[in-house]
């Protein structure tokens, strides 16, 4: 991002963040950051209200309020508490957690309540009775409920058409009060052959084997079963499924797959794989996709995730329907490693996927941001 003159005294602002818990390789957590970063760097003062477990180094600034987050209603207390005594005059609080009486609330998880609903279809009776009964989810139900309303939140950024859709029909949010604001990821150059040779050796990674990459935590719900599956039944031993994120490996144990456990670096990662596999059931708009793009990988996933919105299908990857439709996964993997293996095609693929990403990047996230922190500013002012 280009150096920003800093903005006057009257112009400076204190922004509260909002995030429960902290996962050094977590995807929200790299969005925060680099917005964090950005609003540091045009002179805004920028102050988390997380829990324990955020090191305060890895926070732009270093200033963070703790608050005690056993669970979400204890750290919506806490957040309450805090911002009546801490000292501190916030601007605005921009949450990612469902934490009524927030200025800006951003669905990086999308709805709860969609997210039940659409988990039901894969699981036993028992467990969706469970599910029903479940304490947890019925406190981010309620939570859920009581954010949506507009006196409780002024404004919603969501990171999907899908999930904007579901705000409304489900709660009866105003859609005059839902901005639309995709994730951002740094720019990066397209991986070249002695890059991906580099990084291949690095991890042990054979020159002839076709690396099937899936990145994230929380595996039921991205579809992990459905992505080992898929590589399973193709029955080609130079076909290897890599796996980066913390997870249950002994359940999803395979041949197929190497788990790589939490990378924090990613970019090597990405530079050794051939093809991002993700048949996730719910996503709004992971970074993980957008970064993979980015990488020049094409993208196999599932029309739940966001970012299959941007997406044109037979261009930048494919886009299934079902994510547990094996015999769709198992085509366009066959299909897509077909493409790559002839070398000016392979180039092209990865310069389209590319440029794709490269018009959601970190600086257009902060612009659009920053215009609607200014615009419920502005409003709050007003009223």
């Amino acid at each position: 991002m280009p150096d920003r003159q800093s903005p006057s005294t009257e112009s400076r602002l204190t922004i509260g963040f909002l995030r429960r818990g902290y996962s050094p390789t977590g995807g929200v957590e790299a969005y925060l950051k680099g917005l964090a970063e950005g609003l540091n760097r045009e002179g805004h003062r920028v102050i988390l209200l997380g829990t324990k477990e955020w090191p305060v180094e890895e926070w732009p600034g270093g200033e963070i309020l703790r608050c005690k987050g056993k669970n979400l209603s204890d750290y919506s207390a806490e957040v309450a508490r805090q911002k009546s005594f801490s000292g501190v005059r916030f601007d605005l609080i921009l949450s990612v957690e469902k934490v009524p009486g927030c200025d800006i609330y951003r669905t990086d998880e999308g709805l709860h309540a969609a997210w039940l609903a659409q988990r039901a279809h894969y699981i036993s009776a028992w467990a969706r009775l469970f599910q029903r009964i479940s304490p947890k989810h019925r406190e981010k139900l309620r939570l859920e409920k009581e954010l949506f309303t507009p006196s409780a939140t002024r404004r919603v950024i969501s990171l999907s058409h899908k999930i904007s859709g579901e705000i409304c029909s489900l709660y009866g949010y105003p859609k005059s009060q839902v901005s639309i604001i995709r994730n951002g990821v740094p720019s990066r150059s397209v991986t070249t052959p002695w890059e991906r040779s580099l990084a291949r050796r690095e991890l042990g990674i054979p020159e002839n084997e076709k690396v099937v990459l899936f990145v994230g935590t929380g595996w039921e719900r991205k579809g992990l079963c459905f992505a080992i599956r898929a590589v399973e039944s193709l029955k080609d031993p130079n076909v290897r499924l890599l796996v980066a994120g913390k997870g249950p490996t002994k359940r999803y144990a395979s041949p197929s797959v190497r788990f790589l456990g939490g990378v924090v670096k990613m970019a090597m990662v990405y530079d050794a794989a051939d093809i991002f596999l993700f048949p996730t059931l719910f996503d709004p708009f992971p970074l993980a996709t957008l970064e993979a793009l980015s990488a020049g990988l094409p993208v196999i996933t599932t029309s739940a995730n966001g970012v299959s919105e941007i997406m044109t299908p037979g261009i930048h990857g494919e886009v299934i329907a079902e994510p547990s439709d094996i015999g769709a996964l198992r085509t366009a993997l066959s299909r897509w490693i077909a493409n790559l293996e002839v070398p000016a095609t392979s180039t092209q693929i990865r310069f389209t996927c590319s440029a794709l990403a490269s018009e959601f990047t970190l600086e257009r996230n902060l612009r659009e941001t920053l215009a609607v922190i200014r615009q419920v500013i502005s409003e709050r002012n007003e009223s």
